[in-house]
């Protein structure tokens, strides 16, 4: 049987249409697409923040006059950029230099003094031991004089008590005993001089090396006073160039200088007068503010975009940032959110304040994940977050 003779109307439209493009397969075939896509996609998720602005940590240091003075120049401007130790006011100081030069020359001079003194000591301790040296060489030469003096007076008394006896028996004559006596004598006066040479020498080492311990006690006490004074002569110096260093106002910190008093040349200020404000910038960073519900899906190191009011980012780009801390607490019922700035178009001026909207990646799912999500079902398991830059 013939398919023709069973469907004949359907066939004779069939071979009226054929050649012609079949035009119901196209939303077939987009409705496919569209369900892979839905099905197999994998999308950024973003967590978008009800508010977000830029910060710029800032320090106002406050300038004030140190002392007392007369102002000789000034570079007080506002708005005037300025680096740490910039010269900002100079008060008059020519008094102050003078103290400065008569403490300078004061500490000169003891230099010398000092080096003298020190120089003697050192003469005198090594004339000392010399001495020393010399005296006990006296004292053995002396002792050594004495002992053959002693040994003279010995053999002298011996032939005394010899020729007494022979005398007293009339052996030798009255002239030959009185020539003996007189060598008894003038053996017993060599002995005694010996003796007493002996002690002099004694003496005269002693009182020597006391002398001489005597000058350097005193070349110790001077050395001591020379040194004292020099301590204190530095002392007063580094006051004197400090206090003349107080005349010179100058920038405390790097930054820009705001609130700037009317100091002009010739003007008096008196000591704490205000002169000026440096506002020093610190690191900018984003501080964003999310519902609880971002709470669990934010964490450091997550990547984020931030589009800044009053830049459109199709011109200017947007700021990349990266997600440092999150705040454990809930309060005013939302979540405080810090993040590190990355990257910073070009034409954006770093405001403190500039607002913005944020958006962090807080991971990626497939469109029907997503929908499901939105509906309220859910799927099991948490979406998969991507790794932290610089992360293992």
């Amino acid at each position: 049987m013939k398919v023709e003779g069973l469907f004949p109307r359907t066939w004779r439209a069939l071979r009226r249409r054929r050649g012609r493009p079949v035009l119901w397969l196209l939303p077939v075939g987009l409705i496919g697409v569209w369900a892979i896509w839905f099905l197999q996609a994998r999308v950024t998720v973003y967590e978008r923040s009800v508010q977000a602005r830029l910060e710029v940590h800032r320090e106002v240091y406050a300038v004030d006059a140190p002392v007392d003075g007369r102002v000789v120049g000034t570079r007080v401007e506002l708005h005037r950029s300025v680096r740490a130790g910039d010269v900002l006011v100079e008060l008059e100081r020519d008094q102050e230099a003078r103290h400065v030069a008569e403490a300078e020359a004061v500490l000169q001079g003891l230099g010398p003094q000092l080096d003298a003194a020190r120089a003697e000591l050192e003469a005198e301790q090594l004339a000392l031991v010399e001495q020393k040296g010399q005296g006990a060489a006296g004292v053995e030469e002396a002792r050594a004089r004495l002992t053959d003096a002693e040994a003279v007076a010995r053999r002298a008394r011996k032939e005394a008590a010899s020729f007494e006896q022979l005398w007293k028996r009339g052996v030798v004559s009255e002239m030959e005993w009185s020539r003996v006596r007189t060598e008894l004598e003038r053996s017993v006066a060599a002995e005694q001089a010996a003796r007493a040479s002996l002690s002099r020498v004694r003496s005269e080492g002693t009182m020597q090396s006391t002398d001489r311990r005597t000058r350097l006690a005193a070349l110790r006490g001077e050395i001591a006073r020379l040194e004292s004074e020099e301590r204190v002569a530095r002392a007063t110096l580094e006051r004197l160039r400090e206090e003349l260093e107080r005349r010179v106002v100058r920038a405390p910190a790097e930054g820009v200088l705001g609130e700037t008093s009317s100091v002009r040349v010739g003007a008096r200020l008196a000591a704490g007068a205000p002169i000026a404000t440096v506002v020093a910038g610190g690191p900018v960073r984003v501080v964003a503010q999310f519902t609880p519900e971002a709470l669990g899906r934010i964490r450091a190191g997550q990547p984020a975009r931030m589009r800044l009011e009053g830049f459109s980012w199709t011109e200017f780009g947007m700021l990349e940032a990266t997600v440092v801390a999150v705040a454990s607490e809930v309060r005013e019922g939302l979540v405080r959110v810090e993040l590190s700035v990355d990257a910073l178009p070009p034409g954006i001026p770093l405001e403190h304040g500039l607002p913005g909207t944020l958006d962090i990646v807080v991971g990626r799912a497939t469109p029907m994940r997503l929908v499901l999500r939105t509906m309220g079902q859910g799927l099991e398991g948490p979406a998969q977050v991507p790794q932290p830059k610089g992360g293992s």
